[in-house]
């Protein structure tokens, strides 16, 4: 992201020069261009032990073009609760995030999260109504 943020300033001064062309226009092809680079699919998983059931919030984040800031991010968080094994799928995102907790004092409980094929985190708790922190935030 730091990247992305560096690079708007740059494209703008190259395209200065120009001049009479739609540097707007163009402005905006690049950013949104950059942004869908950055986008991608993201499924969460949770499994463990059979019927065991879980709650838990994930959020998403998101971002997109705005004329006024260049870019505008949004994030969405929803929450949940069930029996294992559940999973959901957020499109066009940036990244992902959840905290799970078991409903239970037994049983095991295992969350992943997968960004396409690629298992980016994943974490398990067997401890008496356990909880469990997953992110898909990828490092520099």
């Amino acid at each position: 992201m730091k990247r992305l943020l560096l690079l708007i300033p740059i494209i703008a001064l190259f395209l200065l020069p120009i001049g009479c062309m739609d540097v707007e226009s163009m402005l905006e092809d690049q950013i949104t261009e950059a942004l869908e680079g950055l986008s991608s699919t993201y499924t969460i998983k949770i499994g463990g032990t059979a019927g065991l059931n879980f709650s838990g919030r994930y959020v998403v984040a998101s971002a997109a073009y705005d004329p006024e800031t260049w870019v505008v991010f949004n994030s969405t968080s929803y929450d949940v609760s069930g029996n294992v094994s559940k999973q959901y799928t957020v499109e066009d995102v940036i990244s992902v995030g959840g905290m799970f907790q078991k409903q239970a004092v037994n049983g095991t409980l295992e969350v992943e999260i997968w960004k396409g094929s690629t298992k980016v985190d994943s974490a398990v708790t067997t401890d008496p109504w356990g909880a469990v922190l997953v992110t898909a935030i990828e490092e520099d």
